[in-house]
């Protein structure tokens, strides 16, 4: 199992979600954190996070497989999501 690690950005955004999808959100995240190891991760193209899919929504993330971490970067609508990793 992967330690989960989310930054501040990723907290606000998902604190702003209805319950429901941010539940689903969650849910995804802890799913991720136990398949982590048997799981295809690809990378986003010319970028260096992976992105995890919850219906609408975009969870780019760096998993860290020497520390067994899992950092989530940010949480958003498809394009909203890849649009301020492109800003970054």
């Amino acid at each position: 199992m992967y330690e989960i690690v989310m930054s501040d950005e990723a907290k606000k955004r998902l604190s702003k979600l209805p319950r429901h999808i941010a539940n689903d959100i969650v849910k995804k995240i802890a799913w991720l954190a136990e398949n982590a190891d048997s799981i295809d991760h690809e990378r986003l193209r010319g970028r260096g996070e992976n992105s995890l899919h919850c219906g609408q929504y975009r969870i780019p993330y760096f998993r860290d497989v020497e520390n067994r971490a899992i950092y989530i970067e940010d949480i958003g609508k498809h394009d909203e999501a890849y649009r301020r990793l492109k800003r970054r």
